[in-house]
């Protein structure tokens, strides 16, 4: 069998990851001096940024990759191992360090994180069952391309912090009242779309920017705003006339730069 890995930066829902047999690797959330596995010993719930102490991540060791590579290829599966990308962290580096060590596993840079890396993965999963691994990895190189990812942040505050975009970030959204819409660039980077003015419009510019491409198939990614989530789906259903494969709740790994308020939408 073809078996797909990731890490836990994609946001896949629990259920539908068990349900497509794909393998999370989780990313670890510093958090008050001690290390957590974001989404084992760290969940949404428990993830509360504003107590003082402030959050900062690291990638999954070589080892968390190879313990699940080893398993998987023990049983005669083939890997391919889909990270977030390698300009905002160095997961796929420990990934590759990894597969060096055992034969039958391929590991790709999807150059996105959260919706846009939960839904390849979910793509992936569903061609598995046809494609030989270089047929897959193939497959995916050209299918990462075609997945536009948007996000639109109440604060740009922890990302900048977390160093993941400029300080000029900061100085775009300086008056009050203006809120930046991301995107990411052909290199995997973040970078800044639009500045809007007003909370509701940069959520309502969401469904519009993904209406303007192929949107038949979206993922929807929140940090605790699950109404405005909930509507912004419906936006876009509306207007891509498409259902939502799913809305989640951001793990840790992307809670800490996208902070509170945060819609990611890939499609």
């Amino acid at each position: 069998m073809l078996r797909i890995v990731t890490d836990s930066a994609g946001d896949l829902p629990r259920e539908l990851a068990q349900e497509l047999n794909i393998v999370t690797v989780p990313i670890r959330v510093n958090l008050g001096g001690k290390s957590y596995r974001d989404g084992v010993d760290l969940v949404a719930q428990d993830f509360k940024p504003d107590t003082g102490y402030e959050p900062s991540t690291s990638q999954p060791s070589p080892w968390d990759f190879q313990e699940v590579f080893a398993h998987l290829t023990s049983r005669g599966d083939e890997v391919l191992c889909l990270t977030l990308s390698e300009a905002l962290s160095g997961t796929y580096q420990s990934a590759v360090i990894a597969a060096g060590q055992i034969p039958g596993v391929k590991v790709l840079d999807t150059k996105l994180v959260s919706a846009g890396q939960g839904l390849l993965a979910v793509r992936a999963a569903a061609a598995a069952a046809t494609k030989s691994l270089a047929e897959l990895a193939a497959w995916v190189e050209m299918e990462k391309s075609r997945i536009r990812a948007f996000a639109a942040l109440d604060s740009v505050e922890p990302i900048v912090r977390g160093g993941r975009t400029s300080l000029f970030a900061r100085h775009a959204a300086g008056r009050e009242g203006i809120k930046l819409l991301f995107t990411l660039n052909p290199a995997g980077g973040i970078q800044i779309l639009e500045r809007v003015r007003g909370r509701k419009p940069s959520l309502d510019r969401l469904s519009e920017l993904l209406a303007e491409g192929d949107c038949s198939q979206v993922a929807l990614v929140h940090v605790d705003c699950p109404r405005e989530a909930a509507q912004v789906a419906r936006q876009i259903e509306e207007r891509c006339r498409t259902k939502v494969l799913y809305i989640q709740g951001a793990g840790g790994a992307v809670r800490t730069y996208a902070g509170r308020g945060a819609v990611i939408v890939a499609g």
